[in-house]
Parts: C-alpha cells; structure tokens; sequence
C-alpha cells in the first residue's frame, strides 16, 4: 500500500514531486511508462511501478490501496485530443474507486486569451482551441465529481515550469543550447512579461495544496517569482552559462513552416498568444493562504537548471 501514487513520475513535475514526498519519509509509489533508469530520478525509499495510464487493469493495479493520486501523466501535444480524453477517464474510475483526492496540476490553456491583467482564478474559461477546450472538458468531468462526493479535487494552475528533468523543447533547449554555446529561441515576442515558475517550487505548492483541508474543489494559481521577458530570461541562463548570449525568436510563421515536419511544433499554433502577449497571473489568493511560501529567484533555479544539464 502507497499513502500517494504519482502518475506520469518520469516527467519534470511528477518526478519533482515524488522527491519531495520520499524525502519527506512517505510512502510513494512512482508509476511510469518504462522504469528502466528511472532511479536516478528520484532520492529515498521509492516503489517504482509499470503502468500505462491508457491502459486501465495496468492504471488500477497501479493505484491499489492509495489515498491521493498525483495526475502528472501527459502525451505530445500531437496526440492530446486522440490519447488523453480515454487517460482521463481512467484516471478519474481509478480516483473513484479509491475515493481518494485526485491531485490535477495543469496550466491556463483553458482562458484562451487573456481578457484581464493579472489574470485570476475566475477568469473566463474562453478557450476556442482543441487543447484549451479539453482542458475545461476534462477540469468539468473532475469537479462534477468532486462535487458528487466521489472524489476530492485539488487543483493548481501553474505557468510554464523548468528545471531540473523538464526536458521538453522549448526549456530543455535554452539550457543545452546555453552550455553548448549555440543559438536558444523564444517563441513569439521576446519582450513580453511571462510568468515561469522552478518545477521544484511548483512541485512544493502541488503538495502543500493537496495536504491542506479546505484547498479542494477550487483552482489555485501558483505563479512563481514574479514575470520575467523572454529576453531576460535568456540572458540570465546564457550568463550563467559562462556564454554570450545568443538568442533567437521563432515568430507564428517560422513554427507554421516547421510544423509541415514536426506535428508537435505545429500545435504550439493555437498557445502562441502566450508568447505573443503579456503573461501574467495573479498569485494573491495563494499567497494569503501560504504567507509563509517562498518562490526559488530566477537566478538561483536557473544555476541549478543548468547544473542538471550539465550532468544528463
């Protein structure tokens, strides 16, 4: 028995999160795809488990006997609307066969573009694009439920996260582009506020609200530091890098062309006002209920970024 499963715990925020709960003394149990290697991910006593979340008799045995289920598992963004409606499902059968709290960490796609300035939790939920308006389908299936009584829904929204493990193109290829001296890219406007967030402080915040009674069944917003350009952040990683700053942008068109070769790029298409405009969130609720919460500074996440980086 696991007082907490993480799905999805090879990724950059369910392998933050296991950590923290392992070197806590917790019972966890990580499920991911291929264990394989997967150790070295994670600090202290770990059950290490095979499941495929599409895959519902591997799901359940998975989760046998928890009491909170992290959902941390996602798919490229090429494959959202054909693989995660059937993952979600399973996830929310398995939370409710549990009854446990189902912990759903995720991100502000479903607003579409931003009508106000700090953007708060009541936001219009405008989302027109496919992955914006699974987003709210899937967050309605969870909070109807919640609202039944079969499950306890925490649900922080957090910004765009890197840090150590977080590998994806966009973050993963700043760091390696900064230490191996080659040109980094920003999407969309390279001077617009953009909230980011160290995935080890987005990790910490998933926990604290999924340990704190009253947290459940309302969105949370867990902004980090505070924005920083694209051009700043670039600047910063290269500088701690050692290097000169070498920095591109890749504008709406140039992913268009890019995405006639890769499918992922080209869904990138309908979350580019992200980039393209001010991203901003406002943290207010979170933070008068966590006075106590620091945010990691920019400049200490990104040296221990690119310290991972220079490992693996």
């Amino acid at each position: 028995m696991a007082g907490s499963v993480v799905l999805g715990a090879s990724g950059g925020l369910g392998a933050a999160i296991v950590r923290i709960l392992a070197e806590r003394g917790e019972e966890v149990r990580a499920a991911v795809r291929r264990p394989a290697g997967c150790s070295d991910l994670f600090n202290g006593n770990v059950e290490i488990v095979q499941s495929d979340a599409d895959d519902a008799a591997s799901l359940e045995e998975a989760c046998r006997g928890t009491t909170r289920i992290f959902h941390c598992v996602n798919v490229p963004y090429s494959r959202w609307t054909e693989a995660l409606p059937g993952i979600n499902r399973n996830i929310l059968e398995v939370a409710r066969r549990n009854r446990a709290t189902l912990v759903f960490p995720g991100n502000v796609y479903g607003y579409g573009p931003f009508q106000s300035l700090p953007v708060r939790e009541d936001h219009p939920r405008a989302a027109t694009g496919p992955k914006g308006r699974l987003r709210n389908e899937t967050e309605e299936a969870f909070l109807k439920a919640h609202e039944s009584g079969d499950i306890r829904l925490v649900l922080p929204r957090l910004p765009d996260f890197y840090g150590p493990n977080v590998t994806n193109p966009l973050f993963g290829g700043i760091f390696r582009a900064a230490l191996d001296g080659k040109k980094a890219y920003w999407p969309g406007n390279l001077d617009q506020p953009h909230d980011l967030i160290f995935i080890t402080d987005a990790a910490q915040a998933t926990v604290l609200l999924s340990e704190t009674p009253g947290a459940e069944g309302q969105t949370w917003h867990v902004p980090g530091p505070g924005p920083v350009t694209g051009r700043e952040f670039l600047t910063l990683v290269f500088q701690a890098a050692g290097g000169r700053p070498r920095i591109g942008v890749w504008k709406r068109n140039l992913l268009r062309i890019i995405g006639f070769f890769q499918p992922d790029v080209r869904e990138l298409d309908e979350i580019l006002h992200q980039f393209e405009r001010p991203y901003v969130l406002d943290g207010s609720k979170f933070a008068a209920r966590f006075p106590d919460f620091r945010f990691t500074p920019h400049e200490r996440a990104v040296r221990e970024t690119l310290d991972w980086f220079r490992t693996h």
